[in-house]
């Protein structure tokens, strides 16, 4: 039996479920994975810092607060509260359990899954597209230097991490809410559809100069391929030229999410 009743707090009212079966719940615990964010076109904001930056871009579904929440958390859970917006207060064993950090300060977000197309991509700025990235972190930070250096918007190929599972979106440091995203993208026939107004170039361990890459700039699409085979070869035949970093000697390479980093900073103006 789902256990649930409304109470107030001052001028706010918080809904209290104690019931793990509750439907809200079940749903927020489907937004660990890419199936469930899908399924759901919803995904999971933790932290009172990231959460109220969703809300304030856009309203969230609704908040849950853990009954141990910090006094952070329960700052921007009465702000939500009074502006109306649902919050789900839950004894702290069930947070637990909705939770993707070890260290949670109780309260996260169940947020609008954005819906971007390839007509929402901005005709001018940087481009970070992104060939079969697996790594939810790696992503997540690619996201995060995307936005921080003026990345007009960020396109990741079918093969890749969804970009809105709980480890990436941390990652991104609520990130992914500021620029476009496409994703699960056709990568290859989105390239080949630009090259009339962009000039690709993928990051290579062993790459040519950088120069043309940051001459570009406001046309430049930067490609970082997948961790463990790089750039696949239908990618490769859309691109103009390669870029790598130079390196000490004994070093082999970086990994993607600071490669792509650093070769982002030097599209910044």
């Amino acid at each position: 039996m789902t256990v649930c009743h409304q109470y107030k707090v001052g001028y706010q009212v918080r809904i209290r479920i104690e019931s793990a079966s509750n439907p809200r719940l079940k749903t927020t615990r489907a937004l660990d994975s890419r199936h469930g964010v899908l399924k759901q076109g919803a995904f999971l904001v933790e932290g009172p810092r990231f959460v109220s930056d969703q809300m304030s871009i856009r309203s969230p579904l609704w908040l849950v607060l853990s009954t141990e929440a910090s006094p952070p958390a329960s700052f921007v859970a009465d702000m939500a509260a009074e502006s109306g917006m649902d919050v789900l207060e839950v004894p702290s064993v069930l947070f637990r359990e909705l939770s993707d950090t070890v260290h949670s300060q109780g309260l996260l977000a169940v947020c609008p899954l954005p819906v971007t197309t390839e007509q929402d991509i901005p005709s001018t700025g940087p481009l970070l597209l992104l060939d079969g990235l697996s790594d939810p972190g790696n992503m997540g930070t690619l996201i995060r230097s995307a936005a921080a250096f003026g990345c007009a918007a960020v396109i990741a190929g079918a093969g890749s991490c969804c970009p809105f599972i709980p480890k990436a979106t941390r990652a991104s440091a609520g990130m992914s809410i500021r620029l476009p995203i496409l994703f699960d993208a056709d990568l290859p026939a989105v390239m080949g559809r630009m090259r009339e107004t962009r000039v690709f170039y993928g990051a290579e361990v062993i790459g040519g100069s950088v120069e043309p890459l940051v001459a570009a700039r406001e046309r430049a699409g930067l490609v970082i391929g997948s961790e463990a085979h790089g750039i696949s070869e239908p990618v490769k035949l859309l691109l103009s030229g390669t870029v790598g970093i130079p390196m000490a000697p004994g070093v082999e390479s970086l990994n993607a999410a600071v490669s792509g980093s650093i070769l982002l900073y030097l599209l910044k103006k």
